[in-house]
C-alpha cells in the first residue's frame, strides 16, 4: 500500500519527468525544424541558382537575336516534370521560340512580364497545368542608343518545374518528422531513468527521517509516562501547596497530552497521510479558547509577548476538547516563536449559525503567498529564513491540518491586519452539524 511519502515522491517525480523533458522536446523539436528551414532554404537556393544561369546564358544569346522560331502552338498537357525550359518572347511578351519544347498552356506568364519590364528581372513560382513552376523572366537589351540602353527587344523566360523539388522537400520534413520522434521518444526514456535515479537520496532522506521520528517518539514514551506518574503523586499526596495545585493539574494535563503528541509522530512517521482519531462530543470552542490562552500566558511572557484573546461569545462546536486544545496550543506557539519582543498574539473566537473560527494572529514577519499551501506539509520550510522556527520538528502545523481535517474542517494561513500572519481554522458548528 502506497504511504503519503510515495505519493510525494511519485508527484515530484513526475512534476521533474514533465518539466525536464518538457526541455528536452523544446530543444529536439527547435533543432529538429532549424535543420529542416535550413534544407528547404538551400533546395530553394539550389533551384534558384540553376534557373538564373539558365535564364542568363539564354539571355546572352538572345542579344543577337532569337534563335529559329520553332512551331508554337498551345496544347492541352502540362510542362514535363523535373525539367528546365526556356522561352524567348518578343517585345510584346509573345512566344517567338521555344526550344525546349513545353507545352504553352498557361504559358507565358504575363504578369512576370510585366513585372520584369518594370523592375528589370522578375521571379516568382506558379501553377502551370496543376504544377508548380519557379519562373524567372529577364528583357533582353537592344543595345545603348546614345549613350542610354534602348528599350527591351524582348524577354527570356525560364523555368524550372518544382515536381522533383516539391518530393525532396517532402522527404526532409519526413526525415526530420521522424527523427525528431525517435529523439523524444529516446529522450523520454532517459528522463524517467535519471529522474528516477534523482529522487534515490531523496527517498533514502525520507526513510532516515522517519526512523528518526520514530525513534525518538519511542524514547519520549517513558518520560512522558514518568512525568504524568509523579506529578499524579504530587496531586494525590498533597504534596504541594493549595496555590499549586493548578499547576500540578496542568502538569498532568501537559503529560497526556505530550502521550498523545508522541502517538502522532508515530503516526506520521508511519504514513504522513494518515487521519487522526478524534472524539465528536459537544464542546465550547470560546471556552477551549479560554483555557489555553491561560496556559499559555507564562510561556508568552517568557518570549516578551502580549497574548490577548478575544472570544465574547460561546461557540458550540462538536469535537474533541484534547485535540483542539493540541491544535490552539501548536497555533499559539508558532505565533509567539515568531513574533517580535514587546509584539502581540491575538487569538480570536468567531461564531455563526453554520461556523466556528478560530484565528491566530501574530506581528512577525508573514507567511509568503507561494509558501501558503506547502507549509502544512510535514518538515516544510519556508523559501525565506524569517519564519523558520530555530529547534522546531517541522510537524507542529502538519500536525495542526490534520486535528482540522479530522473535524471536518480546515486550516488556512493569511496576511494580518498588522502585517504579520494570520491561522485560521474552520470548523462546522454544531447546528450546521445537526443541518
Amino acid at each position: 500500500m502506497a504511504t503519503g511519502t510515495d505519493r510525494l515522491l511519485a508527484d515530484t517525480r513526475r512534476r521533474l519527468f514533465l518539466i525536464t523533458f518538457g526541455v528536452v522536446a523544446l530543444l529536439v523539436l527547435g533543432i529538429g525544424a532549424v535543420t529542416a528551414v535550413a534544407a528547404l532554404r538551400a533546395l530553394d537556393a539550389d533551384v534558384d541558382r540553376a534557373l538564373s544561369a539558365a535564364t542568363s546564358a539564354a539571355a546572352s544569346r538572345a542579344e543577337g537575336g532569337p534563335p529559329a522560331q520553332n512551331e508554337v502552338g498551345e496544347t492541352e498537357e502540362a510542362p514535363a516534370a523535373a525539367d528546365t525550359f526556356v522561352l524567348f518572347l518578343d517585345a510584346s511578351g509573345n512566344v517567338v521560340a521555344n526550344p525546349s519544347g513545353v507545352p504553352l498552356r498557361g504559358l507565358p506568364d504575363e504578369s512576370a512580364v510585366a513585372a520584369a519590364q518594370a523592375n528589370g528581372q522578375d521571379l516568382r513560382t506558379v501553377e502551370v497545368g496543376g504544377i508548380r513552376v519557379r519562373l524567372m523572366t529577364l528583357p533582353v537589351s537592344g543595345g545603348e542608343e546614345g549613350g542610354t540602353a534602348s528599350a527591351p527587344t524582348g524577354y527570356v523566360q525560364a523555368g524550372f518545374v518544382l515536381t522533383l523539388h516539391d518530393d525532396q522537400a517532402a522527404s526532409i520534413v519526413t526525415t526530420v518528422v521522424l527523427v525528431a520522434l525517435l529523439g523524444l521518444a529516446g529522450a523520454a526514456l532517459v528522463t524517467l531513468f535519471v529522474t528516477g535515479r534523482a529522487l534515490v537520496p531523496i527517498r533514502r532522506s525520507f526513510d532516515v527521517q522517519r526512523r528518526f521520528v520514530a525513534d525518538a517518539s519511542h524514547e519520549l514514551r517513558t518520560p512522558a509516562a514518568l512525568i504524568r506518574a509523579n506529578a499524579e503523586v504530587l496531586d494525590r499526596e498533597r504534596l504541594v501547596a493549595p496555590d499549586g495545585q493548578p499547576l500540578v493539574e496542568d502538569i498532568v494535563d501537559e503529560a497526556d497530552r505530550l502521550g498523545r503528541l508522541v502517538g502522532d509522530l508515530l503516526t506520521i512517521a508511519a504514513d504522513a497521510a494518515a487521519p487522526l482519531s478524534v472524539e465528536h462530543r459537544p464542546v465550547d470552542v470560546a471556552d477551549v479558547a479560554i483555557e489555553t490562552v491561560r496556559r499559555s500566558a507564562a510561556f508568552a511572557a517568557e518570549h516578551g509577548v502580549a497574548l490577548e484573546l478575544h472570544a465574547r461569545t460561546a461557540a458550540p462546536a462538536t469535537g474533541d476538547r484534547d485535540r483542539l486544545v493540541q491544535l490552539l496550543l501548536i497555533l499559539i506557539d508558532n505565533a509567539l516563536d515568531h513574533s517580535p519582543p514587546g509584539g502581540t498574539v491575538t487569538v480570536s473566537v468567531a461564531s455563526t449559525s453554520r461556523q466556528v473560527e478560530l484565528s491566530v494572529s501574530d506581528e512577525g514577519p508573514g507567511v509568503p503567498a507561494s509558501d501558503r499551501d506547502r507549509i502544512f506539509e510535514p518538515f516544510a520550510s519556508l523559501t525565506g529564513s524569517a519564519r523558520r522556527r530555530v529547534g522546531g520538528s517541522g510537524l507542529g502545523l502538519a500536525i495542526a491540518r490534520r486535528i482540522a481535517v479530522a473535524h471536518g474542517g480546515a486550516i488556512v494561513v493569511g496576511e494580518a491586519p498588522s502585517g504579520g500572519a494570520r491561522f485560521t481554522v474552520s470548523l462546522p458548528s454544531t447546528g450546521a452539524l445537526r443541518a
